[in-house]
C-alpha cells in the first residue's frame, strides 16, 4: 500500500473541515533539522483548547522568516530510500484576506497564512499532503492546523504534493485562529500522518 492512499484520506477530512480548524496544546517531538526545531501534533476543532492535549518539551530553535530547514520523512510502506527536503518559511500573514470568501475565518476569528519553499532532497519522492503538516502556535502554546484555502497574497500548497528528487515548490498554508491570539511560531512536518509523536518538526519563532 502506497503512502498516496494516506494522503487522499487526509485531503478529504481536510476539506470536509474546511469551515474551520482550531487548535490544541502543543506536545513537540525531536526535530532533524538545520537548524534546531520543535513542534505539535493538532487536530482541527472548533477553536477551543483541548483538555486531553498534553505539552512537550521542545528544543529551542533560533529559525525564522526566510531560514532554510533540513527536515526528514518516512518512505510508504512497501517503499524504500530516504524521504528528505529543505523547507523555508518564505512569507508568514498576521493578518491574511482569504482569496473567496468560502475560506474566511469565522466569527470571532482570523485568518493567519503561511508560505513555504520545499525542495526535496532525499532519493526518493516526497508524497504527502501539502497543509497537513503546517501548524502554527500561538504564546500560550496552542497549536492550530492549517485548512485547504487560498489567501489574497498567492496559491497554496498543493493538496498532495508530489516532489521527485530535486523538485521545488511554493505556496501557502492558511490557518483560523482567535481574533486576539499573538502567534508565535510556525512549523512544519513532513509525513505528519506517519510520524505521531512529531518526530522531524521543523520550527520558526515569529519575533515581534
Amino acid at each position: 500500500m502506497h503512502r498516496s492512499i494516506a494522503a487522499a484520506a487526509a485531503v478529504f477530512a481536510l476539506t470536509a473541515a474546511l469551515a474551520g480548524c482550531g487548535g490544541s496544546d502543543a506536545d513537540n517531538g525531536k526535530a532533524a533539522a538545520t537548524k534546531s526545531a520543535g513542534s505539535s501534533d493538532a487536530m482541527p476543532s472548533d477553536g477551543q483548547r483541548t483538555p486531553d492535549a498534553t505539552p512537550g518539551s521542545a528544543t529551542p530553535s533560533d529559525a525564522t522568516v526566510g531560514d532554510k530547514l533540513s527536515l526528514e520523512g518516512v518512505p510508504g510502506l512497501g517503499a524504500s530510500g530516504h524521504v528528505q527536503a529543505d523547507v523555508t518559511l518564505t512569507n508568514y500573514e498576521d493578518h491574511a484576506k482569504p482569496s473567496l470568501d468560502i475560506f474566511a475565518a469565522p466569527d470571532g476569528q482570523r485568518l493567519v497564512a503561511a508560505e513555504f519553499t520545499i525542495l526535496s532532497t532525499g532519493d526518493t519522492a516526497y508524497d504527502d499532503p501539502g497543509n497537513l503538516g503546517a501548524k502554527v502556535i500561538d504564546s500560550t502554546g496552542q497549536v492550530y492546523a492549517g485548512k485547504p484555502g487560498d489567501p489574497t497574497a498567492g496559491e497554496s500548497l498543493a493538496l498532495t504534493l508530489n516532489l521527485q528528487p530535486g523538485a521545488k515548490t511554493t505556496g501557502w498554508v492558511i490557518f483560523n485562529v482567535p481574533r486576539d491570539a499573538k502567534i508565535t511560531a510556525v512549523t512544519y512536518q513532513m509525513d505528519s500522518l506517519l510520524q505521531p509523536n512529531g518526530e522531524h518538526t521543523g520550527r520558526w519563532t515569529l519575533y515581534p
